[in-house]
């Protein structure tokens, strides 16, 4: 791995919290500079060494995202899986960083969209819709409870999870033939369908599908651009964290699904003007099952902005990115209470503060008028638990601001490189 991860780390993290390095090393900024490669019509933001020697005879790129895989795994696991190791021994894997959140929901729409959080509002996997009047999982699109919004709702919008419009129309226009594989059950989601809009999209049963299909795709001729998504490891992740013989054994699945099924079986001219490129939109911190601040008290409660019916609007995003939605007048309140009973290892910003620092990406790009309706007033990030208002027995979490969670691989190299 060349190793810029001490640098990039020196540079965005403070007393333990990293900052996103957006227009510089980060994953907002994957799919435009992945298809910059094929047109001069998208920005290449990320550096030059996190590509190689990448010339201009590239006719197909490939980005696998695999979801939830973060730099720490990849070191620990790369010596041991072959599909890392080629990337270490005939490319180049470099160190970025997630967007804020290190949530799927806002990392994910960024990816599809090439906006960061600032921009398409998408602030968590828990978003409170004006139009409903109260609190969804965004990308499953459904109430918290688990029913479809539009079941309850039947004049819901979907289009109101997000501003702007997918990449892959600007990428058609420029010549550039997009295809998007996903999981099946998520290829035909409404968010799915917003996100992936102007892409030829492909619902696959496994991973092992999910590797001919990207296959068949980049043999069909040029130029071409795929992104496969993968959310297996994501998922076991939340189960047994990143430190279990499970977990190992779902990344060596997806790898060597890949590997075999796309890898081996391309044909040495494909492989020689492909690009492939793997990275995760955030990796993972491991924490011990219950709240460290439980917020479903009534202390706490009492400072929350009330909906139509009188009730608290609990907070939204998630229980390693809180953000809160407060009465008048009660922010420092509340900020002081969240410090003091998560005993100082948290870090709390006001609104001015995190527009000041440019956490959501607002000092890169305008605030769209969706971000600034849903801009919570206070933002909490504990150190290294979780803070919810109902229980989590989740042991591999996301979203905050940990290094485990912030810090993904890069990794580049042309197909038939790591054919050899």
């Amino acid at each position: 791995m060349t190793d810029f991860a001490p640098d990039l780390r020196g540079e965005c993290e403070e007393n333990g919290y990293v900052f996103p390095a957006y227009r510089d090393r980060c994953f907002a900024d994957a799919t435009e500079s992945a298809l910059s490669l094929l047109s001069s019509e998208f920005d290449r933001n990320l550096p030059d060494d996190t590509f190689g020697d990448f010339s201009d005879d590239v006719e197909n790129v490939v980005l696998l995202v695999v979801d939830g895989f973060g730099l720490d795994q990849w070191t620990r696991l790369s010596d041991d899986l072959p599909l890392l190791d080629a990337f270490e021994t005939a490319g180049t894997v470099t160190p970025l960083t997630s967007t804020y959140p290190s949530e799927t929901a806002a990392a994910i729409t960024t990816l599809h969209t090439g906006l960061l959080p600032a921009e398409h509002g998408l602030l968590g996997w828990h978003q409170y819709l004006d139009s409903v009047g109260e609190s969804v999982q965004t990308l499953p699109f459904l109430l918290e409870d688990g029913t479809p919004v539009r079941e309850e709702y039947p004049l819901a919008d979907p289009r109101e999870l997000f501003e702007g419009e997918a990449i892959y129309g600007d990428a058609e226009t420029a010549g550039i033939d997009t295809h998007v594989t996903q999981p099946e059950h998520i290829a035909g989601s409404v968010s799915s369908e917003l996100t992936t809009a102007g892409a030829e999209t492909h619902g696959y049963w496994n991973v092992a599908d999910m590797a001919v299909t990207v296959r068949d795709a980049v043999v069909e001729g040029g130029p071409t651009h795929v992104t496969a998504y993968v959310p297996n490891v994501d998922s076991i992740s939340h189960v047994t964290g990143t430190e279990a013989d499970r977990y190992d054994a779902q990344v060596r699945m997806v790898t060597e699904a890949f590997r075999t099924g796309f890898l081996d079986k391309l044909d040495s001219e494909t492989a020689g003007e492909t690009a492939v490129l793997l990275t995760a939109d955030h990796g993972h911190t491991n924490v011990d099952e219950g709240l460290a601040v439980d917020l479903s008290v009534s202390e706490v409660q009492d400072y929350f902005v009330r909906n139509d019916d009188g009730e608290p609007i609990q907070p939204t995003g998630g229980p390693r990115n809180v953000q809160f939605h407060v009465r008048d007048g009660r922010v420092e309140e509340l900020r002081s209470h969240v410090e003091t009973e998560a005993g100082g290892d948290v870090l709390t910003l006001t609104e001015a503060e995190y527009r000041d620092r440019g956490l959501f990406g607002s000092n890169h790009a305008e605030a769209s008028a969706t971000f600034d309706r849903r801009a919570p007033d206070l933002l909490a990030v504990h150190r290294d638990h979780v803070m919810w208002y109902e229980p989590d027995d989740k042991i591999g979490v996301h979203g905050g601001m940990a290094p485990e969670e912030m810090l993904v691989p890069f990794a580049a190299a042309r197909a038939s490189d790591l054919q050899n």
